[in-house]
């Protein structure tokens, strides 16, 4: 059975070099990238309320759906390490980096020449998944659960005996993709899905060749392991699951003054109604969802919309020719699944199924749902993107070379593309503002807390929660005085010092006309003045 193109075992000598010389570069600035951008509002608040308490608390916390606890739990684990950079980041870059070898590996498995690596510089090249590539969030760990599921899906799909190992490895990815991110679950049904139609399809063709019932054949008896495989993958995802819930449900039981266990503890509660506790933390969970429906009327314009704002995500001034290019990638997959079907090729279409299903599955999937979640959580929809141009290229170069007969050859024309692959990966990354930090305030109050005198003896007051989970983030001070008086240093937001501003700000603990200004004046004296920010210290504190 042969589902990707079968290659010697020999070394790939230049190709393979070149990959891990663009390897060791990306990890060099994967690195830099890691330490040199100050993590913006939803990184901060994920390390301050989840990983910094350890990965037991992370697994077991759920407040809001933004939190991503499979991610937080895993990055509590290298918190132990002592540096915050390395506590809130350090899985995302592990997967960035696996992520590079995992599409080198699949794209080898399916195309020829320099393909393979010029899939990597594609992948690499988009915005989306450059700006999430070390943020401390759950999106690149899920990308990294979804080349997993498929590498292992294929080994279960194309080999005659599937080893126990890659079942274990679908298993797991699937399960740990669900519990980092719930939305990846845009990618774990048509990946499910796939694989479970190409084992179908090869099961009747083979009961129709011997005469048998298809589910008696090697291949219907593979479908059988691959849906009990999705199956426990299931269930241990609702495992994890339950467990949040047991810990949000007894929580909300216990201090709720209407229920029949206010006042409990949390272990007897759970002890007493493990099913009650479960039951109100489903519902709090979908009580909160963090994607709201919006109205059917209308919706196919704001969605057609929307898929364009998703391709210029990728890359930002080619949105339309993305759009195109999925197009384009739909109508030649199906139509090549189609003919191979109709031509008893079916055991040659394991990619095309997995590229047609996830990429097929996204409109019509957010059409039923009427609901447009923000970009980032389709970050994975990268590694789609880079190996569908990748199968399309390969396509097309055959095309090119079968019509030139033997004056062009595959690894020319490989080489060529790779070569505009490079250009385009060098002004994405070097001319688009990749670079550019993440959120400007969360870094000027960086710059700003750089001119204090900041020391864990000190008494210090936060007035505004970026100050707080910034405080925490960067001097390991867990501050939630919110008094400026006896303050050793206080940082404003010039909006709080004008009498005139009355606009809410959420991430604001004062304004105006709670800030003790006599006091202030009395006191304390401005040390430093950003555009956005003053920082004020005490006047009996020496300044830096």
């Amino acid at each position: 059975m042969i589902c990707w193109q079968m290659k010697s075992n020999k070394k790939l000598g230049r190709e393979e070099a070149v990959f891990w010389v663009l390897f060791a570069a990306m990890a060099i600035y994967y690195g830099w990238r890691m330490f040199a951008l100050t993590p913006w509002y939803d990184e901060l608040y994920t390390y301050y309320c989840f990983i910094s308490k350890g990965p037991l608390y992370a697994a077991l916390h759920w407040p809001l759906p933004n939190n991503h606890v499979g991610y937080s739990a895993l990055s509590g684990f290298l918190n132990y390490s002592g540096n915050s950079y390395i506590g809130l980041r350090g899985v995302s870059y592990l997967c960035a980096l696996a992520n590079l070898y995992l599409i080198y590996k699949l794209a080898w498995k399916w195309t020829k020449g320099w393909l393979p690596v010029a899939a990597v510089i594609l992948y690499l090249s988009m915005n989306l998944v450059n700006q999430l590539a070390v943020q401390g969030r759950g999106y690149t760990l899920g990308v990294t659960c979804l080349l997993l599921a498929f590498w292992g899906m294929t080994d279960i799909c194309c080999k005659e005996h599937a080893r126990k190992k890659s079942y274990l490895l679908y298993v797991c990815a699937l399960v740990i993709g669900l519990y980092a991110v719930s939305s990846n679950v845009y990618w774990v049904v048509p990946l499910c899905v796939s694989g479970g139609a190409y084992l179908l399809f090869l099961s009747i063709n083979e009961g129709k060749k011997e005469k048998s019932f298809f589910l008696k054949t090697a291949s219907g008896r593979k479908l059988l392991k691959l849906i009990a495989a999705s199956v426990i993958a299931a269930v241990l995802t609702i495992f994890l699951y339950c467990t949040i819930w047991l810990a949000i449900g007894s929580n909300l039981l216990v201090k709720d003054e209407t229920s029949i266990y206010y006042g409990l503890g949390h272990i007897k509660m759970i002890l007493k109604s493990p099913f009650a506790a479960i039951g109100r933390g489903m519902e709090y969970m979908l009580d909160t969802p963090y994607i709201q429906s919006e109205e059917r009327a209308g919706f196919v314009g704001r969605l057609g919309s929307f898929l364009v704002s998703l391709s210029g995500y990728y890359y930002s001034f080619l949105a339309i020719p993305v759009v195109v290019i999925f197009v384009i990638g739909l109508i030649n997959l199906l139509l090549l699944i189609i003919k191979k079907l109709r031509s008893g090729q079916a055991e040659e279409i394991l990619l095309e199924l997995f590229l047609f299903l996830e990429i097929l599955f996204v409109p019509v999937c957010l059409l039923i749902q009427c609901k447009r979640p923000y970009h980032r959580v389709f970050t994975y929809g990268g590694a789609v993107l880079a190996l569908l141009i990748i199968w399309l290229t390969g396509h097309w170069i055959q095309k090119f070379v079968l019509k030139s007969r033997g004056k062009l050859t595959e690894q020319g024309l490989s080489l060529i593309f790779l070569i505009l692959t490079a250009v385009l990966g060098i002004k994405c990354i070097f001319f688009s503002g990749y670079n550019n930090q993440y959120g400007d305030r969360e870094h000027e109050i960086q710059q700003v807390l750089e001119q204090a005198d900041i020391h864990r003896g000190g008494n210090y007051c936060v007035t505004d929660c970026n100050q707080e989970y910034l405080l925490y983030f960067l001097y390991g001070i867990r501050c939630e005085n919110k008094q400026i008086e006896g303050a050793d240093m206080v940082i404003f937001d010039k909006r709080m010092t004008d009498p005139d501003f009355d606009e809410m700000v959420w991430e604001f603990y004062h304004y105006y006309d709670s800030i003790p200004w006599e006091y202030v004046n009395e006191n304390m004296s401005m040390t430093y003045e950003s555009e956005n920010y003053i920082l004020f210290q005490a006047d009996e504190k020496e300044i830096k």
